[in-house]
């Protein structure tokens, strides 16, 4: 199945691409980290926090940022085309910072410059997990999975891509 790609990507395999655009995002962060710490300094990144998962996720896939860790699982999994999913995720450091309302998830196709055709309901358990309904990829090909996590009155995105054939 032919794919379309963005100019700088032609000529590339999809996995290149992936890697290409992965190092890219590791850049703008070391970028972005090195230039907020101002005049001559050196920033690191602090480990994140400790995240044990709630036995009720089994075992779940992470994804950590310096200071957000996000610890989820998709219903059903896999995911297949065209049928709606959800995720369960838990994010520590617990409790975060905010309310239901400070925990989304979306999904892009960023080689298609498009998301998906729905928008996820989140709401949170009783046992702190957060629980995204509604979603659906539509087609196949490379999508990104989007965590944004309010804290302290400002967001951190995190992402996982899912590659569907």
């Amino acid at each position: 199945m032919a794919r379309s790609a963005s100019a700088p990507e032609r000529g590339l395999t999809r996995a290149a691409a992936r890697a290409r655009r992965a190092a890219l995002a590791v850049a703008a962060g070391l970028l972005c980290a090195v230039l907020g710490a101002g005049p001559g300094a050196i920033a690191t990144s602090a480990a994140a926090p400790p995240c044990e998962a709630p036995a009720s996720l089994g075992t779940p896939q992470r994804l950590e940022s310096a200071d957000v860790v996000v610890l989820f699982r998709t219903v059903p999994a896999p995911i297949e085309i065209g049928k709606h999913f959800a995720v369960e995720a838990h994010v520590c450091p617990t409790p975060p910072i905010g309310t239901a309302a400070g925990f989304m998830v979306d999904a892009r196709m960023p080689e298609h410059r498009h998301g998906m055709n729905y928008r996820a309901h989140v709401s949170r358990r009783p046992d702190g997990i957060y629980v995204a309904e509604g979603l659906l990829f539509h087609m196949p090909g490379l999508w990104q999975l989007v965590f944004d996590v309010e804290r302290g009155g400002r967001m951190e995105r995190l992402m996982k891509d899912i590659d569907l054939e």
